[in-house]
């Protein structure tokens, strides 16, 4: 089970609460949110005198289903894919690929095109032929050479199978 983190609890026992909406209230008033960078809405406390950060989608969490948000393997999702949306019917728990289950099917292709033509530096073409120079004899160094890459890349072509499509060097 993953640690346990005390600022929820403390946060509790100060009188934080949140209402249906997601708005976060001290026992005095409602707080103005912060955003941060990844687009979540935050609150600080203090906690033995440390000023901390308490993110309001996991606070809505921790205040519906407890400690359970703190076990392994388990994040807190948005149903509606909305990181600003931290209303109550709006947050739930689950495992990584429940998450990305809540992602549009739309959304989700377009994340991978995007993702997989970032990674690929290379064609299945030029994966081969880099291959068959290697199997000749070229060394890494003259490969790099050639194809204007790093040896990290070029490690990484020979000892992974990442590009699908491309022949086995030993069949080559």
């Amino acid at each position: 089970m993953a640690k346990f983190d005390e600022k929820f609890k403390v946060a509790v026992d100060k009188g934080y609460y949140v209402d249906e909406h997601g708005d976060v209230y001290s026992k005095y008033k409602k707080l103005s949110l912060s955003l941060n960078n990844s687009k979540y809405y935050f609150f600080t406390i203090r906690v033995n005198k440390i000023r901390t950060v308490i993110l309001v989608h996991r606070f809505v969490a921790y205040l519906k289903y407890g400690n359970i948000i703190f076990e392994d393997d388990i994040v807190v999702r948005h149903l509606n894919n909305n990181s600003m949306d931290n209303s109550y019917e709006n947050i739930d728990i689950g495992t990584q690929s429940d998450n990305m289950r809540d992602i549009s099917l739309k959304n989700r292709t377009i994340t991978s095109i995007k993702v997989s033509s970032y990674k690929r530096r290379f064609t299945d073409e030029e994966v081969t032929q880099i291959l068959y120079d290697r199997k000749n004899g070229f060394t890494y160094k003259k490969i790099c050479e050639k194809y204007n890459t790093s040896k990290s890349t070029l490690s990484y072509l020979f000892n992974n199978s990442y590009y699908s499509g491309v022949k086995n060097i030993e069949n080559l």
